[in-house]
C-alpha cells in the first residue's frame, strides 16, 4: 500500500488521466449496453415473470402468503416504476453500500485511513506548485458559491418554463442533497488533511467531500435533464462531459491535499445515491403522467 501511494503521488496527473479515461470508457460501455440491450432484456424478464406467476409452480407459490405478496407486488412494481426508475434504484442501493463501506474504513489505523495519509504525504512531496495552481483553478468549478449561482439560475429557468416537475426534482437533488452532505460532515467530524498552501478554501469537516458531492448534484442532474431534451446521438457525449467534469473536480481536492481520497469517494457515492433516487422519482412521475394521458386518449 505504501508503494502504491508513493507511485500515485509521484505520478498524480497521469494517474488522474488514467482514472478519468477508464471511468469514461466504462460509462460509455454501460450506457451503450443499456440503450441497446435494456429494453429487450426488460421485456423478456417481464414475460418470464408473468409465465412463472401463471404456471403451476407460481400457483403453488401463491398459496404461501409471503411469496404470494412478492409475486404480485414485484410485477406491479415493474409496471409502475419502469426500467429507468428501477435501474436508478439499483444505482442508489449500490452507491449507498459503497458509502457505508467507506465510512467504516476511515477510523484510526484502518487500512483505507492509513492509505489516505500515505497518499497525502506522497502528493505533498511530489506535486509541484504549477500543478497545484492548475488544479486550484479546476476545483473552483465545485465551489459552493458557483454551484449556488448555477442552481438558482437553472431553477429560475425551470420556473420561467413552468416545468414544475423539473423544478421540484432540481431543488431536491441540489438543495436537499447539499443539506444531506452537511449533516454527514457534522456526523463524522473528520479533520482535513494537513497541507502547506492556501490556494483554495479548506474550512469545515472533511468527510464526505462537499466539492465532489456538489459537482455530482449540480452537473450530474443538469446532464440528466439535458440528455432528456436532446437527440440520442448527443446522449453519450453529454454524459461523458459531465462525468469527466465531476471526476476532475473531485480528484482536484485530493491533488490539492485538502481532502483525503476516501472523502472524495464518499462524496461521489452519497451524491450518486441521492441523485439516483431523485431521477427515479422523476421517472416514476413522468411515467404515470404518460399512462394517464394515454388512458384519457383511449
Amino acid at each position: 500500500m505504501n508503494d502504491l501511494a508513493e507511485t500515485i503521488g509521484a505520478h498524480a496527473v497521469p494517474a488522474l488521466l488514467i482514472i478519468a479515461g477508464a471511468v469514461a470508457l466504462l460509462a460509455a460501455a454501460i450506457w451503450t449496453a443499456i440503450q441497446r440491450l435494456g429494453p429487450p432484456i426488460w421485456r423478456r424478464v417481464a414475460r418470464l415473470w408473468i409465465r412463472l406467476s401463471r404456471s403451476r409452480l407460481g400457483e403453488r407459490m401463491r398459496r404461501i402468503p409471503l411469496l404470494h405478496a412478492s409475486l404480485s407486488h414485484t410485477l406491479t412494481a415493474w409496471r409502475y416504476f419502469g426500467i429507468h426508475a428501477i435501474a436508478s434504484f439499483a444505482v442508489a442501493l449500490a452507491a449507498t453500500i459503497g458509502f457505508v463501506e467507506l465510512a467504516d474504513e476511515i477510523g484510526v489505523n484502518e487500512d483505507l485511513a492509513v492509505f489516505d495519509e500515505r497518499l497525502r504525504g506522497a502528493l505533498s512531496k511530489h506535486v509541484e506548485a504549477p500543478t497545484l495552481e492548475v488544479f486550484a483553478t479546476i476545483t473552483h468549478l465545485g465551489d459552493r458559491n458557483l454551484l449556488l449561482i448555477l442552481g438558482v439560475g437553472i431553477g429560475t429557468y425551470f420556473l420561467f418554463k413552468r416545468w414544475w416537475l423539473h423544478l421540484v426534482t432540481w431543488g431536491l437533488a441540489t438543495g436537499v442533497g447539499g443539506i444531506l452532505v452537511r449533516l454527514l460532515k457534522a456526523q463524522f467530524e473528520r479533520t482535513r488533511p494537513i497541507h502547506e498552501h492556501a490556494l483554495t478554501d479548506s474550512s469545515g469537516w472533511s468527510f464526505p467531500s462537499g466539492h465532489a458531492s456538489g459537482a455530482v448534484f449540480v452537473y450530474g442532474m443538469l446532464g440528466y435533464f439535458i440528455v432528456r431534451h436532446t437527440p440520442a446521438v448527443w446522449h453519450i457525449p453529454i454524459a461523458l462531459a459531465c462525468i469527466l467534469l465531476v471526476v476532475f473536480v473531485g480528484f482536484s481536492r485530493v491533488i490539492l491535499q485538502v481532502h483525503y481520497l476516501s472523502d472524495v469517494l464518499a462524496g461521489f457515492t452519497v451524491a450518486a445515491a441521492w441523485l439516483a433516487l431523485c431521477v427515479a422519482g422523476f421517472e416514476i412521475v413522468k411515467r404515470q403522467g404518460r399512462r394517464r394521458a394515454d388512458a384519457n386518449i383511449r
